[in-house]
């Protein structure tokens, strides 16, 4: 079980309830048969009550390609190429974003 009391001994309410969005996330991603896109589903919001017309194979697709493009950038040493990862990310992540009408 996770400790939501923080180093002063105060209940961090906030922690509390990114864990519970993050264990929603998880649900969805599972129900939509992408339990490895976690991440994502959290990330633009698609956990909880989303229906099902919501996730489609374009958003799925999209979600994945944006999560790749994340990990590599994260991982990449070199300099111009993270930002040519970083600019394609965003991008994607404002497709993501258009495409739930967010």
């Amino acid at each position: 079980m996770t400790n939501f009391w923080n180093e002063d001994g105060d209940f961090d309410y906030e922690a509390q309830v990114e864990s519970i969005d993050r264990e929603k996330a998880a649900v969805t991603a599972e129900r939509a048969g992408y339990p490895g896109m976690t991440d994502a589903f959290h990330r633009f919001g698609l956990y909880g009550g989303v229906a099902d017309e919501v996730i489609t194979a374009e958003l799925l697709d999209a979600m994945g390609r944006w999560q790749v493009l994340l990990e590599k950038a994260e991982s990449t040493e070199d300099d111009v190429d993270r930002k040519k990862l970083e600019r394609e990310h965003e991008t994607l992540e404002r497709a993501i974003h258009d495409m739930i009408g967010d």
